[in-house]
């Protein structure tokens, strides 16, 4: 598994254990990333841009950390 897959796990991961809106929490991450998280599968190849805008969009919306 690739770190892509491992931080968008731990964004759905920090989702449901806040109780938040799953589609709207989803969809605000889709639209600062521009891709959909449940699409990300574990043989995905790691792309530095996907990951950093991932990075950025957890901090600014959930507070959450991914290093």
């Amino acid at each position: 598994m690739g770190k892509l897959y491992d931080y968008c796990q731990r964004v759905q991961k920090h989702i449901e254990s806040n109780g938040l809106d799953i589609y709207k929490s989803r969809g605000e991450i889709a639209m600062r990333c521009g891709f959909l998280m449940p699409l990300v599968k574990p043989d995905d190849p790691d792309d530095p841009q996907r990951i950093q805008a991932l990075r950025e969009a957890a901090k600014d919306l959930f507070g959450l950390n991914l290093d």
